[in-house]
């Protein structure tokens, strides 16, 4: 038995079991069911090779497009593989395999362990495409910094007086400036690095006013799908900060930074001293009035929602806000209507409260015997 293989082909059916399918991706075919795809083409073909093999296929012919083959790689493989038949074409090769039984492929486990120089930092999982694509998220930055430099000049002074705090990162020392109120302002550098300056006032343009909490923890997920919808051509594999390229695993260690540094800084939430100081009956009249002016002003079922009480956290901070809601509510309907009327009290008192729930018990009496 012959077989002639498309390499992109079967590339493309991996991938797409390998998303598509929970187990056994690839067995339908029993030639191809023991083959994982590798970025290195080298090992590629040796693990399809002791596929094919072990199917008792003696010869194949494999149609490779020269955009999976860098040039060391095909030099590697002829270099290795001397008595194999390549035919080159305008945009592929045809590799022509005549015996398999001549190829020498077996290695001992630590011999290949040992063979993998793998770098992270290039790795694109599920894709064997040469990355190319990551040179159009630097040209991205590049043109970005030209564009932008003179407006977002990272060390440009500020009018109003700011807070910062240093980080370090791969030994470079980077400054993170915020207002009064938490918003992140930007990101200041001293590199010279004109990709990474791009890649960093890019950032800046994206969360500028946004609060260091939500950097903290959807930054890196929000740059990534910033930089993937502003770059022609799309990062290939798993979407991860270092499938983009240094610059951007550069900033996913700065919003790692970001959010270590504002855990600690706000493990507590921020209770303001005008609701601090009133007394427990002022907190309690405060919080009526404002339930009445809620369900008068967005246009609410009235007495939908009841005031119940207002307990200390577990921090003894009074800042929960304890409610019951009417029987005549849907059920399904009662989450949205208390997340509306917690942004609402949060507005209009203090950003640190909570809406809650009061506990439903058990009615069923013998349960609670």
């Amino acid at each position: 038995m012959s077989l002639v293989l498309s390499y992109e082909d079967i590339v493309k059916k991996f991938n797409s079991d390998l998303i598509n399918k929970l187990r056994k991706h690839g067995s339908e075919v029993n030639y191809l069911s023991l083959w994982v795809p590798d970025e290195d083409f080298l090992r590629s073909f040796e693990s399809l090779s002791e596929s094919i093999k072990a199917s008792n296929v003696n010869s194949f012919t494999l149609n490779v497009r020269k955009k999976f083959i860098s040039q060391d790689s095909f030099l590697n493989f002829k270099n290795k593989y001397p008595n194999i038949n390549i035919e080159k074409k305008e945009d592929f090769y045809l590799i022509y395999v005549k015996n398999l039984n001549s190829i020498q492929i077996e290695k001992k486990i630590s011999d290949r362990v040992l063979d993998k120089k793998q770098i992270k930092i290039d790795y694109s999982y599920g894709s064997l495409e040469t990355q190319k694509s990551k040179n159009s998220v630097r040209k991205f930055f590049l043109d970005y910094y030209y564009k932008n430099f003179k407006k977002f000049e990272l060390n440009l002074a500020f009018k109003k007086k700011l807070e910062y705090f240093s980080i370090l990162i791969d030994k470079e020392t980077i400054y993170i400036d915020f207002n009064d109120k938490d918003e992140f302002i930007r990101i200041r550098s001293h590199s010279n690095d004109k990709y990474l300056l791009g890649c960093l006032f890019f950032f800046n343009k994206i969360f500028y006013k946004k609060k260091l909490s939500h950097l903290g923890h959807n930054g890196i997920s929000e740059f990534v799908m910033a930089v993937k919808n502003n770059c022609k051509n799309s990062v290939k594999g798993i979407m991860l900060p270092f499938n983009f390229g240094n610059e951007v695993f550069f900033v996913n260690k700065i919003c790692q930074k970001i959010f270590k540094k504002f855990s600690e800084i706000s493990v507590k939430p921020i209770m303001q001293k005008l609701w601090e100081k009133k007394t427990f009956i002022e907190k309690q009249e405060l919080c009526k009035s404002v339930l009445k002016k809620f369900l008068r002003n967005k246009k609410e079922i009235p007495d939908s929602i009841i005031f119940n009480n207002i307990e200390n956290d577990i921090n003894k901070m009074p800042i929960r806000i304890i409610v019951s809601t009417s029987e005549d509510i849907n059920p399904r309907k009662k989450p949205d209507l208390l997340r509306r009327f917690e942004r609402f009290i949060k507005k209009e008192i203090d950003e640190s409260l909570q809406v809650l729930h009061e506990e439903k018990k058990d009615l069923n009496k013998i349960r609670r015997l």
